[in-house]
């Protein structure tokens, strides 16, 4: 049997993901102060509602990628019993799955996973590569080649 392969969480989509939010909150910083300068309440109440967003935002990606990230945990595993996507907290067995897909995006590709019967989390699960350190094409040449050897036995 062969050994689990393991993928760690990408530092750099993290650092990325948490960069954006930051610079939309600079942004609409600025213009709260121009609109608190004028008076226009309504302007400045519709940038704080956002300011909220983008800092609630900037805490998700914080706890949920750049954690993780920089502690090296594992975001995707391939062992004898099947998938482990820790980025969501899905394990795929593979007997049950039917096929594999692989649709290449201009920012982040995804692993499609289209499962044999309807489960929990419906009849397709899909793998963002976003957040997984590795090279998007070899990751899914990988999984797929688990897949072909788990499925062969």
């Amino acid at each position: 049997m062969p050994t689990p392969l393991r993928y760690p969480y990408s530092l750099a989509s993290a650092l990325l993901g948490i960069v954006l939010p930051l610079v939309f909150f600079a942004i609409t910083w600025i213009n709260l102060r121009e609109a608190l300068f004028v008076h226009n309440n309504l302007a400045a109440g519709l940038i704080i509602f956002a300011d909220l967003v983008f800092l609630g935002l900037l805490g998700i990606v914080l706890l949920k990628r750049l954690v993780p990230a920089l502690q090296g945990k594992i975001a995707l595993e391939l062992n004898e019993q099947g998938i482990t996507d820790y980025t969501r907290n899905i394990v795929i067995e593979w007997n049950y799955i039917k096929n594999l897909d692989h649709e290449i995006g201009r920012n982040s590709s995804r692993i499609i996973i289209k499962l044999k019967h309807e489960t929990e989390y419906g009849s397709e699960v899909v793998i963002r590569q976003r957040w997984i350190k590795g090279k998007d094409r070899e990751m899914f040449e990988e999984v797929y080649s688990w897949f072909e050897e788990m499925t062969a036995l």
